[in-house]
């Protein structure tokens, strides 16, 4: 289990230095625009896993055309005490073009953990 701690640690470090990067210079105003109902994140995959069924959007960015990544990690973690604690992790990583709020057409890459 320990492997798989560290390769989630490692990509959300991968993720986190990606979305920086893509982000340089680009203007406030180039924001992209949610998907209209608010904040609220999708959860595409099997409905006997707890998710929203397979015929759900897994962006959460409006007026988007690119790649999207989803990742699903859960485990548990004992602290030195012996209290345990279930984690439950969902990750969306977007890269692609979008229209920004400003109405222009931008590129970049996203990351929700």
């Amino acid at each position: 289990m320990k492997g798989c701690h560290l390769l989630a640690l490692v990509s959300a470090s991968l993720l986190a230095s990606m979305v920086a990067s893509s982000s340089v210079g680009r203007a406030a105003n180039a924001e992209p625009v949610p998907i209209p109902g608010g904040a609220h994140l999708f959860s595409p995959g099997p409905r006997s896993l707890g998710l929203m069924g397979l015929h759900v959007e897994p962006s959460s960015i409006s007026d988007f055309q690119g790649v999207v990544a989803l990742a699903y990690l859960s485990g548990s973690a004992t602290d030195g005490e012996s209290h345990r604690y279930d984690l439950a992790v969902d990750l969306h990583i977007m890269n692609g073009d979008y229209v920004a709020a400003d109405g222009s057409a931008q590129t970049g890459t996203f990351a929700f953990i």
